[in-house]
């Protein structure tokens, strides 16, 4: 209880460098500590217990001029994962933007595709305890963690905002079996445009509740695709994506607020793909102060047999300092496969968040 004290007490920024004028250098960390509790995850079947990082992030990022700024940030997820000590550490995000003109920006770097809401999310401001990437199925060997190199357009035209990227994708190469997959080694394109009803949303990672006093409304559209990049057992075939999702946070009165947040997802990567099929998730919470109880759930139909997911999640968060520190609980009641036959998974998460 004092360590909770000592932390709610803590002030929302953590190391902001005045470097000049325009220079701003920003130095933090993000920790996720998480409890799992397993059913039949035991080796003799009883509940399996589970203690490890979920991440480790340290981020640098600020401006250089009014116009020139960039953002850094590393990972090493799932550190101690069942016991395994070596995860990889990599670069999670590295780009590089330039404000060609007013809210408009030209980014160059590793980056997030742009597909939809959930995807553009960053994990600092999620709702939820994790993200829904069961759903998100991005072409194997694709980048890394959603993220990819290329260069994008991002900004803003009235209640419009859009993302617009030409990516690196899947490499033009022959495989062993002799399959080619994209033969003139062709970039991926991904865009992303939102309608904002009510407010708007100008993170370059967007939030999954944002403790606001006005309300926010937006509708999203998103597409991904990229020429011959996935190769089956029927034929090397097109990768295509297509998204939609809608986002709501409403204040409901003093320090109350309603967020709603659901994504449709289609990937067609072939029909003997077990990564294609279409998947849709919803979030349901209400906060009244620090409290918040939630639920979110989510179902993918694969276009191979057995091949589909169905998960229900309730939760319960506890907003000590926002997304400085805070609480996140659930319990995702799931089955997997052939999803009328199979037998029903349960997990319990408790997650610890310092971003400071």
């Amino acid at each position: 209880m004092v360590f909770v004290a000592l932390l709610t007490a803590l002030p929302a920024a953590a190391g902001k460098i005045q470097l000049g004028d325009d220079a701003v250098l920003n130095v933090d960390v993000l920790l996720q500590p998480q409890m799992q509790l397993v059913k039949n995850g035991a080796p003799v079947g009883d509940v399996g217990t589970d203690f490890f990082l979920r991440r480790v992030r340290l981020l640098v990022f600020g401006s250089i001029t009014k116009r020139l700024s960039f953002f850094i940030d590393t990972d090493q997820p799932n550190f101690g994962k069942n016991g395994d000590w070596n995860p990889a550490f990599y670069i999670q995000d590295a780009t590089l933007a330039y404000e060609v003109a007013d809210k408009t920006w030209l980014e160059a770097g590793f980056i997030l595709a742009p597909l939809s809401h959930h995807a553009l999310q960053g994990a600092i401001a999620l709702n939820t305890v994790d993200y829904h990437s069961d759903l998100i199925r991005y072409p194997l060997g694709v980048g890394k963690v959603w993220r990819d190199a290329g260069i994008q357009v991002r900004g803003f035209a009235g209640p419009l905002t859009y993302r617009a990227a030409i990516l690196n994708g899947v490499e033009g190469s022959r495989l062993e079996n002799g399959q080619v997959v994209n033969p003139d080694d062709l970039p991926r394109v991904v865009g992303h445009a939102r309608y904002n009803v009510l407010g708007r949303e100008e993170d370059l990672f967007l939030r999954g509740i944002y403790f606001t006093d006005h309300p926010l409304l937006s509708f999203g559209v998103g597409g991904d695709y990229q020429y011959s990049a996935i190769a089956t057992a029927s034929g090397v075939h097109d990768a295509v994506a297509l998204a939609a999702d809608v986002f709501l946070d409403m204040p409901m009165g003093a320090d109350q607020e309603l967020i709603i947040q659901s994504n449709v997802f289609s990937w067609q990567q072939g029909f003997d793909n077990p990564r294609s099929g279409t998947g849709f998730f919803m979030e349901l919470g209400y906060r009244i102060g620090i409290v918040e109880p939630l639920i979110s759930g989510e179902y993918f139909n694969g276009r191979v047999n057995a091949q589909d997911l169905l998960t229900l999640r309730p939760g319960f968060n506890l907003w000590f300092q926002k997304h400085t520190f805070n609480l996140k609980t659930e319990v995702a009641v799931s089955r997997a496969g052939d999803i009328s036959h199979a037998k029903t998974g349960i997990t319990g998460t408790a997650q610890l968040q310092l971003f400071y």
